[in-house]
C-alpha cells in the first residue's frame, strides 16, 4: 500500500502540473532491485553516466520499489509518471502476452551466449514489435536477470523428487506456476519482498531466484540449500514511455542510446562474471551448492512446453531453442 500510495501520489502530481514526469531532458527511470544486483548497477551507471550530457540529458532514478513493484513500475511508465523501468518478461506479460514465450522451463543452454543471440536478432526484433503494439511502451533493451536456480530450507535438490509437496515461492506467471507444479512441488505465488520472512516461518519451503538476487537478499540465512537447476532464464526488459522518447531531440537519443548500449553491455557482462563470485561466497556462508540431474528436470517440464507451443506456436519456441 506504501509503494502504491507513492506511486499514486505521483501521478496526482504531474496531473495537477499538467504535465509529463519528464522533459525532454530530465529522465527518469524506477527498478525494484536491490544493492548488487547488475540492473541496480546498470541504471546508477547510466544516471552517473548522463551527468556529464553532452546534449543536456539528466536522469533520476527510484530504485528497489520505490514507485511498488513491477507491475507498479509498467503502470507509472504507460501513465508517463516514470520514463522507463526494466521488468521481468513473467510480468511484462500481462501487458504484453507475447513477452511470455521466454517464461518457458529450459528454453535456452545457457545464460551468457543464446539468449542474447535471440534478443539482439530477428526473434528479438520481432517480439520487441509485438510487446511495443501490445502495451503501447517502446523497447529500449533487453538486460539479463540470469538463470534461476532452487533453493530450500532443508533439502538438496538433486532430482524433481526432492521437491515433491514443496511449497515452492515463484513469479505469479502462469509458466512459472504450471512449471513448478509439474517438478511436483507446490507452486506459491507471492511478492517478492516477502520470501525472507516467509522462508524463516516455515510459510514456504523453497524459492528460486538467480544467485545474485540470492545472494543480494540473503536469502541463503533461511535457505542454505541452493542447487543450479537453471530451470529458467530470466530476460529483465527495459520499456520506456513512447512520448517521453519523441520529446528528445535527435542528438539527445543518439547520445543516449549510445551511452545505453554500453550499459547493456556491461549488465549482461555483470551476471555472466558473477555467478562464480557468488558460488564462492555463498560458500563462505554455509550454503550448499548442488549440481543435480538436468536431464531429469528437462524431462519433468516438457509437458509445460508442450501446453504453451498452442500459445506461442511450435515453430517459434523450436527456433529460440536452436538459434546459434
Amino acid at each position: 500500500m506504501k509503494f502504491r500510495s507513492i506511486a499514486g501520489a505521483l501521478s496526482a502530481a504531474l496531473l495537477l502540473a499538467g504535465t509529463y514526469a519528464v522533459s525532454a531532458l530530465e529522465l527518469t527511470a524506477a527498478h525494484v532491485n536491490p544493492l548488487g544486483e547488475p540492473s541496480n548497477t546498470a541504471f546508477a551507471e547510466l544516471a552517473e553516466r548522463l551527468k556529464s550530457s553532452k546534449t543536456g540529458l539528466s536522469m533520476t532514478v527510484f530504485p528497489q520499489g520505490q514507485v511498488g513493484d513491477e507491475k507498479d513500475a509498467i503502470e507509472q511508465v504507460r501513465l508517463g509518471a516514470v520514463t522507463m523501468t526494466t521488468v521481468a518478461t513473467s510480468n511484462l506479460s500481462a501487458f504484453a502476452p507475447s513477452a511470455g514465450v521466454f517464461d518457458l522451463p529450459f528454453l535456452f543452454e545457457n545464460g551468457d551466449v543464446q539468449p542474447w543471440i535471440v534478443s539482439d536478432g530477428p526473434i528479438g526484433k520481432e517480439i520487441s514489435a509485438r510487446i511495443e503494439q501490445e502495451s503501447g511502451l517502446k523497447v529500449l533493451g533487453w538486460w539479463s536477470g540470469g538463470q534461476r536456480h532452487v533453493f530450500t530450507r532443508s533439502v538438496d535438490v538433486k532430482t524433481p523428487a526432492d521437491l515433491d509437496g514443496a511449497k515452492t515461492r515463484v513469479i505469479g506467471s502462469p509458466v512459472y506456476l504450471d512449471t513448478f507444479n509439474a517438478l511436483g512441488a507446490k507452486a506459491t505465488p507471492m511478492p517478492y519482498g516477502e520470501v525472507y520472512t516467509a522462508l524463516a516461518t516455515g510459510t514456504i519451503d523453497a524459492a528460486e531466484n538467480d544467485s545474485s538476487g540470492y545472494r543480494n537478499m540473503r536469502f541463503y540465512e533461511q535457505a542454505p540449500h541452493l542447487s543450479l537447476t537453471g530451470h529458467f532464464f530470466l530476460y529483465k526488459v527495459v520499456v520506456a514511455n513512447a512520448d517521453a522518447l519523441a520529446q528528445l531531440s535527435d542528438e539527445q537519443r543518439a547520445e543516449f542510446d549510445e551511452i545505453f548500449a554500453e550499459v547493456t553491455k556491461h549488465q549482461r557482462d555483470l551476471f555472466a562474471t558473477n555467478l562464480a563470485g557468488d558460488l564462492e561466497y555463498l560458500k563462505t556462508q554455509g550454503a550448499t551448492i548442488t549440481e543435480p540431474d538436468k536431464a531429469l528436470f528437462i524431462k519433468a517440464t516438457k509437458p509445460v512446453i508442450e501446453k504453451y507451443a498452442k500459445v506461442y506456436g511450435e515453430d517459434l519456441i523450436k527456433s529460440i531453442q536452436s538459434a546459434r
